[in-house]
């Protein structure tokens, strides 16, 4: 795989992309579209809020690059406001009798887990964000899960390929994506 490629596997596989994705997928055929927009708009906030944060963090120079591909920056620039922003959505899914709150509170318990990782080790947050999404597909879909895999696997070669990770960064983010994801299947499906 070159550079070029990996970028655009890299960029199509970031969690902003596939997360949004994935769960409008998955909560539209839980709930139906009525029930789910609430839910989604939510999530949409959040990656917004997120996203917009990190290019401002980026564009002050606090960050590198939009990845927050340095292990030193992560903690303040996306697993402090990441935490942040789910426990404010778990609190409104909560207060506004929602769904989800317990699924939203996983997540979390997901990002905290890599945020502990990140103390020691650069986990890989896009393997780790395409193999969780992938085992919640293969609960809803079993083809697309498999493909989601096959393509988790180029994401993760991809983020080699770009510099980014370290072999055992990538497969540490594939073994707790899986571990979550399978976590989930059982907890919520």
């Amino acid at each position: 795989m070159n550079a070029r490629l990996a970028e655009v596997i890299s960029t199509v596989g970031s969690p902003f992309v596939l997360f949004p994705a994935v769960i409008t997928y998955t909560t539209v055929r839980r709930l139906g579209w009525e029930e789910a927009v609430n839910a989604l708009v939510s999530i949409l906030v959040v990656l917004l809020l997120l996203g917009g944060f990190i290019f401002i963090r980026r564009r002050r120079g606090a960050v590198t690059n939009l990845d927050v591909s340095e292990r030193a920056q992560r903690a303040q620039n996306v697993y402090w406001p990441t935490l942040s922003l789910i426990a404010g959505v778990a609190l409104y899914f909560k207060l506004a009798n929602r769904p989800f709150v317990w699924d939203t509170i996983y997540v979390g318990a997901l990002v905290a887990t890599c945020f502990a990782f990140n103390a020691a080790i650069k986990i890989s947050l896009h393997t780790v964000f395409a193999t969780y999404l992938s085992t919640l597909l293969l609960f809803h879909n079993w083809q697309w899960g498999v493909a989601m895999y096959v393509f988790a696997g180029l994401i993760a070669y991809s983020r080699l390929v770009l510099g980014r990770h370290k072999r055992n960064e990538v497969l540490l983010g594939w073994l707790v994506g899986t571990i979550f994801g399978v976590g989930y299947g059982i907890l919520f499906s």
